[in-house]
């Protein structure tokens, strides 16, 4: 595999910034061993002072906000307006772990007679996180805070594309006192799986392709290893006979062009019922071409380019694939330079097309017709995804009592569009992936430690 270097260039624009060199072995070495220095005496540390930290950290992001939210724009091609909501994300995320990890994590008393019997939730080390694009903050501090709370510490891997926020969260995470406990290392495919073969490093989470998500779990399970995988999705958007049809698709296209449709939790299969289908792709792209393209720094806009010229590219082909197995381009889907495609919205697609058997990561809207709730049920579960799934209904209640039960899926939204919840677990099934993180899942990395003592 050839190695990919830490380059980051403005996908608006198309001007290179900078690039940063892989470090070396011994630096690595080095970092890996800190941290695990940092996790002997982190983990010993209460849940207050772990959490004044953390504090700390939501203040230092409140008040860095706008500058980190323009690097994330210049860096990826988000929009300044989501990647400043997406930074004070991140510091309410730091609030309330800091405020609730104790309270997530407090033993667990059984009842059993003559014996006090109960289980603690302790810290299991250094963690390897490698994460995508995307979200180039909240990704990384999603699975970070609440292990950081739990007293682990985090070496994090990030996608080379955005190696100027990588070293920003490093900066900023060290300035409120997670010198050691939170490192960012810039190294290649070769020290990934060193780093993951490391006896030092004891779980590894991965948020990802499958492809590489089977690579990371099958390095991890060289060593037991546990592993956290979040591998994206292909989340149904259903549309029941009875739904707002204007409000569903005013929602479907905020669900889908969030980040451009680089989002694993955004909309891609839009199944909806026979008797509204005209009416929901007409006002579909009568709201679509309310958002333009535009440059990303500017407050006004809401679509900004795909990262890089290689995503705009598969987004195409999957397409052009779909087209020719007679899917039909109502709107749309023109290149208009290397980053930026016009939303395209596909009518008559079939399971068996790309848009359809393969997560689309880009502005495409593959919308299937369906003769009613059970053909939609059958066509929502009909993927290798589990990630999400969003049911739109004027009954709430029966959706939730008769159909959100069918959904094969970590999360479903009814009425709503998806999202992560920062109080709440988030991951999926099938092949999106392994484990959670928020909520619960802040006990992922910890040791069950089961105490029994005799009366």
């Amino acid at each position: 595999m050839a190695q990919r270097l830490f380059i980051s260039q403005n996908p608006f624009t198309q001007a290179y910034i900078r690039s940063f060199d892989f470090i070396s072995a011994a630096q690595l070495d080095y970092t890996i061993d800190a941290s695990y220095q940092a996790f002997l005496r982190h983990s010993k540390t209460s849940f207050k002072e772990r959490g004044e930290k953390m504090k700390r950290l939501g203040d230092l992001l409140r008040k860095d906000h706008e500058n980190l939210a323009r690097l994330m724009t210049q860096e990826m091609g988000k929009p300044i307006g989501q990647s400043k909501g997406e930074v004070l994300k991140c510091a309410d995320c730091c609030d309330y772990y800091a405020d609730n990890a104790e309270k997530l994590l407090a033993p667990t008393h059984y009842d059993i007679p003559g014996s006090k019997v109960y289980v603690n939730y302790e810290p299991l080390g250094p963690l390897f996180i490698i994460m995508p694009f995307n979200f180039p903050l909240w990704m990384p501090l999603k699975c970070g805070i609440p292990h950081l709370m739990a007293g682990n510490t985090i070496i994090l891997k990030h996608a080379e594309n955005v190696p100027q926020v990588a070293q920003a969260l490093d900066n900023i995470t060290s300035d409120a006192g997670f010198v050691h406990e939170f490192k960012n290392v810039f190294i290649n495919m070769d020290q990934v799986q060193r780093t993951i073969a490391d006896n030092r490093i004891r779980g590894v989470s991965l948020t990802g392709s499958i492809g590489a998500g089977r690579n990371v779990a099958a390095m991890a399970g060289m060593g037991l290893k546990k592993c956290v995988l979040e591998l994206g999705g292909s989340d149904p958007f259903i549309v029941l006979g009875d739904a707002d049809v204007k409000a569903a698709a005013k929602t479907a296209v905020m669900a889908r062009l969030q980040g451009c449709g680089q989002v694993c939790i955004s909309a891609k299969r839009f199944i909806v019922d026979a008797s509204v289908h005209s009416a929901f792709v007409k006002h579909l792209i009568a709201e679509l071409k309310t958002w333009q393209y535009g440059d990303p720094l500017n407050p006004e806009t809401k679509l900004g380019p795909l990262a890089r010229p290689d995503l705009l590219n598969n987004v195409v082909t999957q397409v052009e694939r779909s087209i020719k197995m007679g899917a039909k381009l109502e709107h749309g889907g023109k290149i208009l330079n290397p980053t930026q495609y016009e939303p395209a919205v596909l009518t008559h697609v079939t399971p068996n097309m790309p848009v359809m058997r393969e997560e689309t990561f880009g502005p495409v809207f593959a919308i299937s017709k369906v003769k009613d709730t059970e053909e939609a049920i059958r066509l929502a579960n009909n993927t290798e995804f589990g990630l999400g799934g969003m049911i739109f209904t004027a009954d709430a209640q029966k959706a939730e009592n008769e159909i959100v039960p069918r959904i094969d899926a970590g999360m479903v939204f009814v009425n709503d569009v998806s999202k992560s919840i920062i109080q709440v677990p988030f991951g999926g099934m099938k092949n999106s992936g392994l484990g959670r993180e928020l909520g619960e899942g802040i006990k992922e990395f910890t040791v069950l430690k089961t105490i029994s003592i005799k009366k």
